[in-house]
């Protein structure tokens, strides 16, 4: 978009000068218009955009990082006095994310027009969630924005960090399985095939074991490429259907019923219900909303089932802990801690601790579990590799006595 320089006066008479991107040179003076600004001159500013191109570099999509900095420079901003409006005008100058800078000049022309913020950022939904516009409406509403942002990187900076944890714990195993399956079929593919023209030359009998390695080796080197193409195929069907409602029910069932992986993925659910569910109360969100907000953001089919009964349960009068009491989901831990929250009216702090809790113990998991991981890898793959090794070399010592016997 091009580039305008305007000088004006504002309602006070003080005179202003600015640059800024938009459509065109009307909607440019629509907008100032509407803030009540008397124009004194205004043109295109074509330095200014070729600087831009220079300067500036962006990347296409809208990260975790880039929200979690946008709130919390936003709140810094409003906590200083800032306006709104000169707020997100900074911010469109610092944003690296091609995605949310377009998002954030929208918005800043939506709330320049008199929208409220809560109201320009419900036109984002694919990148505010309905936690963030639940969050800012509160905000708005008691006149506390700034500590709502706030609140809002603090939570999306937890999230951040549990989920660089759990990607960090399972590099290092992926790794591990990449190579153990990549030796073991280096193996199969060309060393096998190799003594095996050996052997036939000699015309002798096998063992067993080597004969049954060979089978391997043939089977794997007649049907590899249909193997890769049928598990790539395999993977996309899968893709597809755990995309469907029925199939995210399943898969997220059949998650939660694995062992060791279930137990994880039901303490991230949990870790994750309680903090954004706390975060939300701590706001003002009435528990309703709240716990609508939570349903949709837990990040697994079967805990949203139970929260819409939990909710409904609370539409109904009854208290949270006598509906998560009823389902197999809860913990009894979290159960009397909600339980506590709820009769002592400090259901918020109480949240805030069994996050605190589950967070502690995820984190432990994954330690143990990648402490755990490495010797079982490595005990297979030397299992593996030395049952093949073992496979080719046995012939070799046979032929050998029977040539020293002859001899």
């Amino acid at each position: 978009m091009p580039f305008f320089k305007y000088v004006a006066r504002d309602k006070s008479g003080k005179l202003m000068e600015e640059t800024i991107e938009s459509v065109s040179q009307e909607d440019v003076v629509n907008s100032l218009q509407a803030r009540g600004i008397f124009i004194v001159s205004i043109g295109r500013a074509v330095e200014v955009k070729l600087a831009k191109k220079v300067h500036r570099k962006y990347h296409r999509g809208v990260s975790l990082q880039d929200l979690i900095m946008f709130s919390k420079e936003l709140a810094t901003l409003l906590s200083s006095g800032v306006t709104l409006i000169k707020s997100l005008d900074i911010l469109c100058k610092q944003i690296e994310s091609q995605t949310l800078l377009r998002a954030v000049e929208t918005i800043k022309k939506d709330v320049e027009g008199g929208y409220t913020f809560q109201n320009a950022l419900k036109k984002h939904t694919k990148i505010f969630s309905a936690f963030w516009i639940h969050l800012v409406e509160t905000g708005e509403a008691s006149g506390h924005l700034p500590a709502s942002l706030e609140q809002l990187a603090t939570y999306l900076e937890e999230s951040a960090d549990l989920r660089k944890k759990i990607v960090s714990a399972m590099i290092y195993p992926i790794i591990l399985i990449c190579v153990a399956t990549g030796a073991i079929a280096i193996f199969l593919l060309k060393i096998i095939p190799i003594f095996t023209e050996i052997f036939a030359g000699f015309n002798a009998e096998l063992p067993l074991l080597t004969q049954i390695v060979i089978t391997i080796s043939d089977i794997a080197k007649k049907y590899f490429l249909v193997a890769v193409g049928s598990g790539v195929a395999l993977f996309l069907v899968l893709r597809k259907y755990v995309s469907t409602e029925t199939g995210r029910l399943q898969f997220d069932t059949l998650k939660l019923k694995l062992p060791m992986v279930g137990p994880l993925m039901l303490e991230i659910s949990t870790e994750r219900f309680a903090s954004g569910l706390g975060t939300l109360i701590k706001s003002g969100v009435p528990i309703l909303h709240a716990l609508e907000i939570a349903e949709k953001t837990a990040g697994n089919k079967i805990m949203e089932q139970a929260l819409r009964d939990v909710k409904t349960s609370v539409r109904d009068g009854k208290g949270m802990a006598q509906t998560m009491e009823q389902s197999a989901l809860f913990s009894p831990l979290v159960v009397q801690m909600v339980g506590v929250g709820e009769e002592i009216g400090e259901l918020a702090k109480m949240l805030d601790r069994i996050a605190v809790f589950y967070k502690e113990r995820v984190n432990t998991f994954i330690d143990r579990f990648t402490t755990m991981f490495e010797p079982l890898v490595l005990v297979f793959m030397g299992v593996v590799v030395g049952v093949l090794v073992i496979a080719m070399f046995m012939p070799i010592f046979s032929i050998s006595s029977a040539i020293k016997s002859s001899g």
